[in-house]
């Protein structure tokens, strides 16, 4: 509902309030002064509509209130609406005020008064509601510095919002959702130690104020803190020392992990978590599975992956090579296929080649040749991969791709200069492999070789040239003084463009000239001409003929007199 909406609605509702409080003063006798009525009247109406920028809950009970409220009450309310705005709110909180407090019409008023176009500064303000002592209520000063903390905020002074989040939290009556208010105004201010205060206070206090899901939220809370105010150690030692509270038959809670991973990775310390990370794993049934039944695929757990994965990367990372290899083949035979390499350097030396072979037998049931040479490949083993995709080639001659990922992991064991002639091999089985042409025209480009590159890239079809390509061929057929061929590839620009641009119609009408076969390249120069906007002057200036004269014969001897 709007503001305007909302103001209507609570006229009319204290109009009928206040018809009744007024039937129920005249069965009584008690009439007023014509004037002094009328002042009241006008009192009442300007407060009611005011009220409407109060917090909901507290409209209706002012509203009510503001009816049937005292003459010596209204009247002073009269008074002090003529006051600045730094002194009414001054009444409300810290001096006499218009009506007794606490009660809500004059929370409500505080809420009127601050949320004024010419409330008093925010910092007075703050300083105002918090000096307020028993004259407002602590929940409605704790919700009356939020709305100044967001004021602060949205004039950007995120310091002063900090400031007033922190008298919220350090008030009995705050509860967690105001720590993260907090929390939010202190990473804006670049000031995560202000949060963490806090957050401290709360889970060290003696009579805690958090149930069991907001105390994990805050243990989570203070971990992130102290990691983005750069206090990686401490992070790693609160979160280690949560892992060794627990007892040895106890099940490690995985928001305990999940917080010492964080840490322990930040603060350089993931060894100190590997021994919880084995801990856990052995609790999970998947673990006690050999790898032919790991292989599968059946009851695998997302979470035992997973771990799996951390404590092998942890491991390796630590050099702990025996528990690295035996996580790295737990992974293989369940089908992570992107551990193959790491376990083709770590197997062989721990004696551990046949396992290793088996493991490989076994994924070629679910994975391709191809797929496991390029797992190989992309994790820094050429070697490994080319050993396995050679039979494969030999059994499957046309496997295009699979020639392609041997010309690559060639290129990685030769190095770069060996590339061209690779690219060259295999075009000889493939000559139609676009990529591979353009592969091979960049490299012989790079080396410098432009007549080989020209001729590579013109053994592309016409019909799958992209602009890049044509472009290409032109500038090297230039560069060669290769005319026709220049002029060919001009050609195949415009021809696949919908509107031509300028320059190209220009750079072939400049090349139609060199060209040997004249009439060839002006039926094409006076076919891209069309293609030009008829009338304009660039297009009268191309297309017109040029003017001939006539010579004569003439002398350069001096006429004698």
């Amino acid at each position: 509902m709007s503001r305007t909406s909302r103001q209507a609605v609570l006229l009319i509702f204290f109009y009928s309030v206040l018809a009744v409080a007024w039937g129920w003063r005249l069965l009584a006798k008690d009439a007023a002064a014509p004037q002094e009525a009328s002042a009241l009247d006008i009192t009442r109406t300007t407060l009611a509509s005011s009220l409407a920028r109060a917090p909901r809950h507290l409209q209706q009970a002012a509203i009510l209130q503001l009816a049937t409220l005292p003459d010596h009450e209204l009247q002073a309310l009269h008074a002090w609406l003529k006051g600045v705005p730094e002194q009414r709110l001054r009444q409300l909180t810290v001096q006499q005020g218009p009506v007794h407090t606490p009660c809500p019409l004059h929370a409500a008023l505080v809420f009127v008064e601050l949320s004024r176009a010419d409330a008093p500064l925010i910092d007075d303000s703050h300083l105002l509601i918090s000096a307020s002592g028993d004259r407002l209520g602590e929940t409605h000063k704790i919700e009356a510095l939020e709305l100044l903390a967001s004021q602060a905020i949205n004039a950007h002074e995120m310091n002063l919002a900090v400031e007033i989040h922190e008298r919220v939290c350090d008030s009995p009556a705050a509860r967690w959702p105001n720590v993260l208010h907090l929390t939010e105004a202190a990473r804006l201010a670049r000031r995560p130690a202000a949060a963490l205060r806090i957050v401290n206070q709360w889970l060290e206090a003696k009579t805690t104020r958090l149930d069991e899901s907001q105390r994990e939220s805050a243990l989570d809370l203070q971990i992130t803190l102290l990691l983005e105010g750069t206090r990686y150690a401490e992070a790693s030692r609160i979160a280690l020392d949560a892992l060794r509270a627990l007892q040895e038959a106890d099940a490690i809670p995985l928001r305990h992990m999940e917080r010492a991973l964080l840490a322990t990775r930040a603060a350089g310390e993931s060894a100190e978590l590997l021994p919880w990370i084995e801990r856990q794993l052995r609790t999970c049934p998947e673990h006690r599975l050999s790898l032919a039944d790991l292989a599968s695929g059946k009851g695998i757990t997302a979470g035992y992956r997973r771990w799996l994965h951390e404590g092998a990367a942890i491991a390796d990372l630590n050099h702990q090579t025996s528990i690295a290899c035996e996580l790295f083949f737990r992974l293989a035979a369940m089908g992570e296929t992107r551990v193959l390499a790491r376990l083709q350097a770590l197997a062989p030396q721990l004696g551990r080649g046949r396992e290793l072979a088996e493991v490989l037998v076994r994924l070629q049931g679910r994975f391709s040749p191809l797929q496991l040479a390029q797992a190989l490949a992309d994790g820094d083993s050429p070697a490994a991969a080319r050993a396995l995709l050679i039979p494969h080639l030999h059994s499957s001659p046309q496997d295009r791709e699979g020639w392609r990922l041997l010309a690559q992991i060639d290129i990685i064991q030769r190095g770069e200069s060996a590339a061209p002639m690779l690219w060259e091999s295999y075009l000889k089985r493939f000559p139609d492999d676009i990529p591979a042409l353009q592969c091979l025209a960049k490299l012989q480009l790079a080396a410098a070789q432009y007549p080989q590159a020209l001729d590579t890239l013109q053994s592309i079809p016409s019909q799958q040239m992209d602009d890049a390509t044509l472009r290409r061929i032109s500038l090297l057929a230039t560069h060669l003084d290769d005319v026709p061929t220049a002029h060919r590839a001009q050609q195949l620009i415009l021809s696949s463009a919908a509107k031509p641009a300028v320059t190209d119609v220009l750079a072939l009408a400049a090349t139609s000239l060199q060209h040997p076969d004249s009439i060839t390249a002006d039926a094409a120069r006076n076919a891209a001409l069309a293609r030009l906007p008829a009338g304009t002057p660039l297009h009268t200036a191309l297309t017109a003929t040029p003017a001939t004269g006539k010579v004569t014969q003439f002398s350069t001897a001096v006429e004698a007199k």
